[in-house]
């Protein structure tokens, strides 16, 4: 049980951070990391004449990354569309045991 997790060295934002992961999410922390420093050199490119200290840049990357997930959790929920199957379900059940009421 012990060996599913283990230490980890990331690098973000110039720094090392040290992790204690499960195995099985090592790959996940690692894209994240990834991901963080990607948008990183994005802002700091593209906003080269602001000379964005780190802290704006971090904060720049979270806000991106956060959106990001929101638009993502919002693709998911699904449920609105299942509700209006099921009523349509419903309605025309009710249709079709009307029409074959009148037969």
């Amino acid at each position: 049980m012990a060996d599913e997790y283990f230490k980890i060295q990331l690098y973000v934002a110039e720094k090392h951070y040290p992790l204690t992961c499960k195995r099985t999410d090592e790959g996940i922390y690692r894209k994240a990391a990834t991901t963080i420093n990607e948008k990183i050199i994005k802002y700091s490119s593209t906003f080269p004449a602001a000379k964005l200290g780190l802290k704006d840049l971090l904060s720049m990357a979270a806000i991106d990354i956060s959106a990001e997930n929101m638009r993502n959790k919002q693709q998911k929920d699904i449920s609105p569309v299942f509700d209006k199957i099921e009523a349509l379900d419903k309605e025309l059940e009710e249709y079709l045991k009307n029409k074959l009421n009148k037969l």
